[in-house]
């Protein structure tokens, strides 16, 4: 039997959705576009800025050979559904291959990119609409919303991404966990679905489901829901990680491309993730959900988990024809094997280093890293059962269980090295947050001095408590650094949060340009800490992946996107950026947090039934349990399953396995003209 080596339990539920009946008949006629303009601003939402969407959309037509119209109404009727509303626009207007249509309709907060016969592909749509109009949406900035998806179609059309060339300025990013105040102005920035929630407004059909179809998942509670979603959230992030690292094994060998189909289909994946996470996240927060809202984003995250299976899926054969293991599985071994005493020998140094750490610094500052040479010494034991299980396998001539081995010994190998290669990250980390430590204490004294002389010339009486705060945190700072060991990220940390409060009561004094001054300083330190722990996170949670359930993994996402979001305004907009870099920051502490009590929590994994024997031996030796832990492994290997796959073991349910791609075909969602939104 042939081996698999990307195994994805099967996926069920996923159907094809019914298109809109060619005879519906509509009780008023679509709007009529104009053919000069290519705008029908019905609503009345545009104003000023509508000569500016009409030269996006020209400059796309010239540049790109490609036709945008921009319809605004006060809500898609005669039909409801947007999909097949923007269809009857296209038809009656009778556009060619070439021409999209961005509908919103203001009222009911809803959109759609109808992208016709056009060749731009879902995943450059998914990133036209998460990153060139849902932000520009939640902000009610139409006219811009309308541009920015000429300039992100232009870009797609020109082979890229589908991004707004330039700064970013229009890449999405949602801000979780409550209200944060942004810099000095005071201005605020929301979870887009926050507006919704204080209107009472309730959420429309979502990704792959249209309005009027049975829902296949309304026959579950909402408890089964989150379950579900949990489990197949955790599923999708597990495998595109998994199978990242089978496309780098793949690059390595076979060159770039060969492996072209795979990564697209990674990339939409991912992109289906993204989404997924956005909606957990809004779940998540500390605003409460109505049951049908519930209903509606888990039933989002569900499908377009499947949807991320179902594109690594669709490669399956191809990448399974790629790496054909069973027939070099010998040369693949020797690499582990080389690998494995390579990491052996960096074990002595990465104790060492750790060693370091702790005579310099406070264990809570080493928390993510504490345990990692124990959790490497077991990762490179279960190297060694593997290794050992695949030259067995091959010499009684059973390859294919051979290649399965050797995949499971080369996962355990990298997670061997992310281990011992995140002592030195921190390391470096925690060195630099301590240099930077002492000029953040100078320049926050310095501040501290001028506002001091500012409320003894009388001008400003309003700073005197401001300043007491800062004062006490700093005397707080101070007498830490001189009494021994710290945490120097958490305290560089807190001395910019002490600045920063500073800074935002010498708002009205200081001039523009001091503010931008200070707001980039403060922006650099805030940034460091926030890739630090960004980095830690990520590390800990690769690791021990089959433990961690979906909120670290939710937190850990959307810090990055509000990192990525304050890295690319950085230069023009230092302000906000800062806030974005503030709030990536709290949510990759979060997510910290959120993943070590799941692992507290898994840390009965040796006594679940899993050293009961099977394809890597019994006992609970060799490594087993690291592996589980590591998501490497799950019950089926463990208790001889044959030719089940590996993964996330998390007690949800999340991983891979269960023999061959199974599910089926796939249906459809939402047909081919594209995909709209809620904002």
């Amino acid at each position: 039997m042939r081996s698999k080596f990307i195994r994805i339990l099967a996926v069920i539920g996923l159907t094809g959705l019914l298109a809109v009946p060619a005879g519906a008949a509509w009780a008023e006629p679509p709007v009529t576009l104009d053919p000069a303009t290519k705008i029908v601003d019905s609503a009345g939402v545009l104003g000023s800025q509508k000569g500016e969407v009409q030269e996006a959309i020209k400059k796309l037509g010239t540049e790109h050979a490609t036709v945008l119209h921009v319809v605004t109404v006060k809500r898609f009727e005669n039909p409801a559904d947007r999909e097949a509303w923007t269809d009857a626009v296209a038809e009656k207007a009778g556009l060619g291959s070439n021409a999209l249509v961005f509908a919103i309709a203001t009222e009911t907060r809803q959109y759609t990119l109808n992208k016709g016969g056009s060749k731009i592909t879902n995943a450059q749509l998914e990133n036209i609409k998460s990153k060139a109009i849902g932000p520009q949406l939640a902000n009610e900035d139409y006219a811009q919303a309308a541009i920015n998806a000429a300039a992100a179609i232009g870009d797609a059309a020109g082979g890229g991404s589908g991004n707004v060339p330039g700064d970013g300025a229009g890449a999405a990013v949602l801000v979780g966990a409550g209200v944060v105040a942004a810099g000095g102005a005071g201005a605020y920035l929301y979870l887009r679905n926050k507006r919704r929630k204080a209107a009472g407004q309730q959420p429309t059909a979502g990704f792959g489901q249209q309005e009027g179809q049975v829902d296949p998942l309304a026959s579950l509670s909402i408890e089964e829901l989150r379950r579900k979603s949990g489990s197949l959230l955790i599923e999708a992030d597990d495998a595109i990680k998994s199978s990242e690292q089978e496309l780098m094994f793949a690059q390595a060998q076979y060159g770039d491309s060969a492996v072209g189909n795979f990564t697209k289909a990674l990339d939409e994946a991912k992109a289906h993730l993204s989404e997924s996470f956005k909606l957990q996240q809004q779940l998540d927060d500390h605003i409460p959900d109505t049951e049908e809202q519930q209903r509606a984003w888990f039933g989002e995250i569900i499908r377009r988990s499947e949807a991320a299976l179902a594109s690594l899926q669709e490669q399956k054969a191809d990448f399974d024809s790629l790496r054909e293991l069973e027939k070099n599985a010998p040369q693949a071994l020797a690499t582990v094997n080389t690998g494995a005493r390579e990491a052996d020998a960096k074990i002595t140094s990465a104790e060492d280093s750790l060693a370091n750490l702790r005579s310099k610094y406070a264990e809570s500052a080493l928390v993510q890293v504490s345990d990692n040479i124990l959790q490497a010494k077991e990762r490179l034991a279960f190297v060694q059962n593997a290794t050992a299980t695949a030259q067995q396998k091959l010499s009684e001539g059973e390859g294919s269980l051979a290649a399965v081995a050797v995949r499971a010994a080369e996962e355990s190998l990298h997670q061997t090295n992310v281990l011992l290669d995140a002592i030195a990250k921190v390391s470096s980390n925690l060195d630099e947050a301590r240099t930077r430590l002492d000029s953040a204490v100078v320049d926050t004294s310095q501040d501290l001095a001028q506002a001091r002389a500012m409320i003894q010339s009388g001008a400003h009486p309003e700073l005197a408590g401001p300043v007491a705060g800062v004062e006490a945190a700093l005397a707080q700072v101070k007498s830490e650094i001189q009494g021994g060991k710290i945490d120097p990220i958490a305290t560089l940390q807190r001395v910019e949060t002490a600045h920063q409060s500073l800074d935002q009561a010498l708002t009205g004094i200081r001039d523009q340009q001091e503010q931008s001054r200070r707001a980039q300083a403060s922006l650099q330190q805030t940034i460091m800490s926030a890739q630090a722990q960004i980095s830690a996170t990520s590390d800990y949670i690769t690791a021990r992946r089959g433990g961690v359930g979906t909120e670290a993994r939710t937190r850990l996402a959307e810090s990055q996107r509000n990192l990525d979001y304050a890295l690319s305004i950085s230069r023009t907009d230092p302000v906000t950026a800062l806030t974005y870099a503030q709030q990536a920051h709290a949510l990759a502490a979060q997510a910290a947090q959120l993943a070590q009590a799941d692992v507290d929590h898994f840390g009965g994994y040796a006594n679940q039934g899993y050293g009961r024997g099977g394809m890597f031996g019994g006992g609970g030796g060799g490594g087993l349990g690291g592996a589980i832990l590591g998501g490497i492994l799950i019950n089926s290997i463990l208790n001889g399953g044959g030719h089940a796959g590996w993964g996330g073991g998390h007690s949800d349910g999340g991983g891979w396995g269960g023999g061959d791609f199974g599910g089926g075909d796939f249906g459809g969602w939402g047909g081919d003209s594209g995909g709209g939104g809620d904002f």
